[in-house]
């Protein structure tokens, strides 16, 4: 409830203050309490320290909780995996960067999320070793952190959509291989990736087809380059109009479908906007934590809504 209530310091949550009435939370429990249950958070014996595992402060709770998220959710047939970033400015050995993200500094997960609700199925912490991700991969890092997190997936029907960042002919054939779907944009320079020779004009497009595996070359304000063993490349009517000459707009039916799907990864971070409860912390371990918490509710809130 913190996050509907938000005051300037812990302490006032239990303020008897009336301007900043909160007087649920001494209900449930004394202000001393709560603050010393928070200084001395813990997970781990320091006396069994692992030092192969960066994560070893929190292995055994992020195993735990990686472990309910699909006993409590069945996913549909459309999947993301994309990066997510939380907050994290001290310092820590593998701390991140990213300038797309609002943070840009943080712990970086590799997120897989369901495309119709924006509930996290899954996620990796990464921290710069192999413990978690697999090493010397023939599809490269990127190809093995999506076989680790879609494993559990494989053989079922499901539809994988990433960016450029992961898909690559040699993972797409891994894929379909174990009867699941890819699609997204693709570097043109990616190992076994078709050439296309001539150039073409806006609204244009081109095709090469292998094995199963469809390329498309689009050209919109720039080329675009995707990947799909879902679609056929045929031009669908996207539902807009060009501002200027009032035309219908036509684009492949996989950039559609991409763009359609690949829009609901940020529904995940919006709705846990809404409900996260995590404050500024100098031990990582606390603030990984209470973003591990802050999950599990926005699950429990968008199954019951």
């Amino acid at each position: 409830m913190m996050k509907h209530s938000e005051k300037s310091v812990i302490q006032d949550y239990w303020s008897k203050d009336s301007l900043v009435p909160s007087p649920m939370f001494n209900q449930y429990m004394s202000r001393d309490r709560f603050l010393l249950i928070l200084k001395c958070l813990h997970f781990k014996n320091n006396a069994k320290e692992d030092r192969h595992d960066r994560l070893w402060k929190v292995r055994k709770m992020f195993s735990d909780i990686r472990g309910k998220f699909r006993d409590y959710f069945v996913p549909a047939q459309n999947v993301i995996i994309d990066e997510s970033l939380v907050l994290f400015k001290r310092r820590l050995a593998f701390k991140q960067y990213i300038p797309s993200k609002r943070h840009r500094f943080g712990l970086k997960f590799f997120v897989l999320c369901d495309c119709e609700t924006g509930i996290v199925l899954d996620m990796i912490l990464y921290s710069g070793t192999d413990v978690d991700i697999p090493a010397q991969d023939e599809r490269g890092f990127s190809g093995s952190v999506v076989k680790t997190l879609m494993e559990p997936l494989l053989n079922k029907g499901h539809i994988l959509f990433i960016d450029n960042y992961y898909i690559s002919p040699l993972l797409t054939r891994y894929l379909l291989a174990h009867n699941t779907g890819v699609c997204g944009i693709v570097k043109a320079y990616r190992k076994e990736m078709p050439v296309f020779g001539i150039d073409i004009a806006m609204g244009e497009w081109q095709l090469r087809n292998c094995n199963n595996m469809l390329s498309v070359r689009w050209k919109d304000r720039c080329k675009v380059n995707m990947l799909t063993t879902i679609h056929t490349g045929a031009m669908l009517d996207s539902g807009k109009v060009h501002f200027q000459m009032r035309n219908t707009v036509y684009k492949p039916d996989c950039v559609i479908g991409y763009n359609l799907n690949m829009s609901l990864i940020d529904k995940c971070a919006m709705m846990l906007g809404g409900v996260e409860c995590m404050r500024k912390s100098v031990k990582w371990t606390k603030k990984f934590f209470f973003h591990l918490m802050d999950v599990p509710v926005l699950t429990q809130q968008t199954q019951i809504i």
